[in-house]
């Protein structure tokens, strides 16, 4: 079990309204009597490929409305997950109806763009698919409920917190969805229930920081009511995972990789062998025989700041940093930053967030729809139980963010990571590349970001950020290990916290890291997937160019491809043909 003390969501509703986003024009920008809807949006291809891509949109965000959240569909948004057994079996005959269509279209006969196109939808449609009906992970997992109904509360306070009718539209229909999840969620885990009250807290604190009424008292007492039973039940299993079949065809029909399970894992031990050579050659160097701090020591400036630390000095930090590291990258010739790309700015977690990704560690970038152009970097709270010396450290770690992990941290939610990554691809005209986001691209960018910002010299020339930026490559690295044996069935959780913390047996904590893996099938590769692959597609890009070839051109060019798989942009990139499913 992992114990949370969270806060008030109310801390996110006063930084979203404390801090003014700042305005940028948007090719799909309209007026409030106007927002544009997933039915009005303009998708390139023949009427026939519009028609069915659309439906496959409509029917991932029916599964997950956080992802037309996300993108600033907000009306689209406005509902609670289903997974009825008439509703899911329904789905799936869309989904299969829509799959025929997209097989019978004669799209090796399109264009490069088009072809890319149509193989991301046939792709999104095979991972809902997955979901629905061979993953199944509703029966067991309230989360699947409650995570794209939380997700879709942030968005909506972060990017359009005037909107308070969508929100309590949201709550009408949470009765109706807790009903269904007794029907639905028949064999929770204890891990399941512990996340569930942890993303229900979110939740509950969302709902109460609103208006009273009728509606919102029902949402708090249905959704109260069900925590406190899952809460009660006993002799429940530890967890569920997908199981080996599963993950092996995640990988290769959701997610178009190049390496099934046992190949994954082979290239992530060679690569961790030589990141493990190449710290070691660092460490004999400048710190025989001892650990490289993790910081610099505080300086007596820092301990005297540490003595009046808040959580909006804390906050002012971080942005710092972010600020720091973009006026680096403007001198740069890395990569294209348009003008219409934004800040990103500090903030606590969204408390509902915390029991996923941890207090810290995530970021939300502002979406393609809308006028805000701000991202949002989720940092931990300041703990009132921090003493002086944790906060003098957690001064010196920020301040001095070329020689600590903070370096990289940065440079991966920000820019040239996650916030300028997402910036361009909201710039995107072809809704296709802005809606359905790939997660191995996404998080393989962030993390290939750090290390060409490193190279770059974006971190300084210390070895000890060489070290640095290197452990944070180990630890993603490492992730891919934990995550394979586990949703293969070959590990525990408890065997993954002890390989993940170098620990005897029984002795790692099983912390939110770890239950990413069967909180998100395969989420915890993204990170090592994408930046191989990005990493394998520059050099064949350098090879195929010669001296034409420039890292700036090669990163704008995969930049300008959207979010969409890596196996995709390669085809483009390359002229090699787009994958057959």
């Amino acid at each position: 079990m992992i114990p949370r003390s969270l806060l008030l969501c109310a801390a996110l509703v006063a930084a979203a309204a404390s801090r003014p986003a700042a305005a940028a024009a948007h090719p799909t920008e309209t007026s409030r009597s106007l927002l544009p809807t997933l039915a009005t949006l303009r998708f390139p291809g023949t009427p026939r490929f519009v028609a069915v891509a659309k439906d496959v949109v409509a029917l991932r965000f029916a599964i997950d409305p956080s992802v037309a959240a996300n993108a600033g569909l907000f009306d689209d948004a406005c509902r609670v997950p289903s997974f009825a057994r008439d509703t899911v079996t329904e789905r799936v005959a869309r989904l299969d109806r829509d799959l025929a269509a997209l097989r019978a279209m004669p799209w090796r006969t399109w264009g490069v763009d088009r072809q890319v196109d149509w193989r991301w939808i046939v792709a999104s449609a095979e991972d809902a698919r997955l979901q629905l009906a061979d993953e199944r992970m509703f029966v067991h997992r309230p989360a699947a409920w409650l995570e794209p109904l939380a997700n879709t509360f942030i968005a909506l306070v972060t990017y359009a917190p005037e909107r308070a009718e969508l929100r309590l539209r949201l709550a009408r229909g949470i009765p109706r969805m807790v009903a269904e999840m007794r029907a639905v969620t028949t064999r929770p885990t204890t891990r399941d229930v512990t996340t569930a009250a942890g993303v229900s807290d979110g939740i509950l604190a969302t709902l109460r920081g609103d208006a009273a009424g009728a509606d919102r008292d029902a949402a708090i007492a249905a959704l109260s009511a069900y925590v406190g039973e899952l809460g009660a039940r006993q002799g429940l299993p530890e967890f569920e995972t997908i199981g080996r079949a599963r993950y092996e065809t995640r990988l290769r029909r959701a997610l178009l990789l190049p390496w099934d399970g046992d190949g994954l894992l082979a290239r992530a031990n060679a690569e961790l062998a030589a990141t493990d050579s190449a710290m070691a050659a660092i460490k004999s160097r400048i710190s025989p025989g001892a650990d490289i701090p993790s910081a610099p020591a505080p300086t007596p400036e820092q301990r005297a700041l540490a003595g009046t630390l808040d959580q909006p000095k804390l906050l002012a930090l971080y942005d710092e940093v972010a600020r720091t590291e973009r006026a680096f990258l403007d001198t740069t010739n890395l990569v294209t930053v348009p003008a219409a790309v934004g800040p990103i700015r500090a903030r606590p977690t969204p408390e509902a967030m915390i029991p996923l990704t941890g207090d810290g560690g995530s970021m939300n970038p502002p979406p393609p729809i809308g006028r805000s152009n701000a991202g949002w970097w989720n940092v931990e709270h300041l703990s009132p139980t921090w003493t002086l010396d944790q906060k003098a450290a957690r001064i010196a770690a920020t301040q001095g963010f070329r020689v600590s992990g903070m370096g990289p941290y940065a440079a991966h939610e920000g820019v040239p990571g996650h916030h300028l990554q997402l910036s361009i691809c909201r710039l995107n005209p072809n809704p296709i590349r802005w809606i359905l986001q790939d997660n191995c691209l996404v998080e393989g960018w962030a993390m290939y970001a750090e290390e060409v910002f490193w190279r770059a010299g974006g971190l300084g020339d210390s070895p000890v950020t060489s070290y640095r930026t290197l452990a944070s490559w180990r630890a993603r690295i490492r992730r891919v290990v934990y995550d394979v044996n586990i949703e293969r069935g070959d590990w525990t959780l408890q065997q993954a916290a002890d390989y993940k913390r170098n620990m005897a047996p029984g002795k790692g904590r099983v912390d939110e890291d770890i239950m990413r893996s069967i909180n998100w099938p395969a989420q915890l590769i993204a990170y090592f997937t994408g930046k191989m692959q990005l990493m394998d597609l520059r050099r064949a890009c350098r090879a195929k160019q010669g001296a034409a070839y420039s890292d700036r051109a090669f990163n704008d060019a995969v930049l300008a491809e959207g979010s969409i798989p890596v196996a995709l942009i390669r085809a483009k990139l390359l002229g090699e043909a787009v994958p057959a499913p």
